[in-house]
């Protein structure tokens, strides 16, 4: 497991592209599963979430990305990437709640008005700058293009995530 998250490290770091994942459908389960357990943890924490929220949440966080993977790779006409591209998507988003989460925790414990409230929300802010370049990346990579246009897919999934969160998740 530790060798398969240095990967996911790696690819989050551009050392390594999806390319050099196998196309494995036990691979894509094998992540969906870590992912879906993470966001299982997440939901429970303080304040917990209810079950329906709890499978909401899960399914926005693996249907969501591999359905938006699925249309863009199917309108590029690379769909024998998606099996990698899928799985690079979701194991740097594992990887990436590790650095998040405990950033975000952190920033709801201490509250708005403290001191240290602006380094933490500028590491947040930073580490999901890093989040969207990896992911900028990995569609780079995927789609043979710019990182540009990778950009513009990942904000663009951003904004489609935070929309949809929006509508099917309670405010906190």
């Amino acid at each position: 497991m530790l060798r398969l998250a240095k990967v996911f490290w790696d690819i989050a770091l551009w050392r390594r592209t999806p390319e050099q994942l196998p196309a494995s459908v036990f691979l894509l389960c094998l992540v969906a599963a870590a992912s879906a357990l993470l966001e299982v943890i997440e939901a429970l924490l303080p304040p917990p979430a209810s079950s329906g929220e709890i499978l909401t949440r899960v399914v926005l966080r693996l249907a969501l990305p591999l359905a938006f993977a699925w249309l863009v790779l199917a309108a590029a006409r690379q769909r024998q990437r998606f099996l990698q591209t899928g799985t690079a998507l979701l194991g740097v988003a594992v990887i990436a709640d590790f650095v998040i989460c405990p950033l975000v925790l952190l920033s709801n414990s201490i509250g708005v008005d403290r001191p240290l409230a602006l380094p933490v929300s500028v590491l947040s802010m930073a580490a999901l700058i890093w989040y969207l370049l990896a992911c900028a990346n990995i569609w780079r990579a995927a789609l043979n293009a710019r990182l540009g246009l990778g950009a513009a897919i990942s904000l663009g999934y951003l904004v489609l995530t935070l929309a949809l969160d929006q509508q099917l998740l309670p405010n906190p």
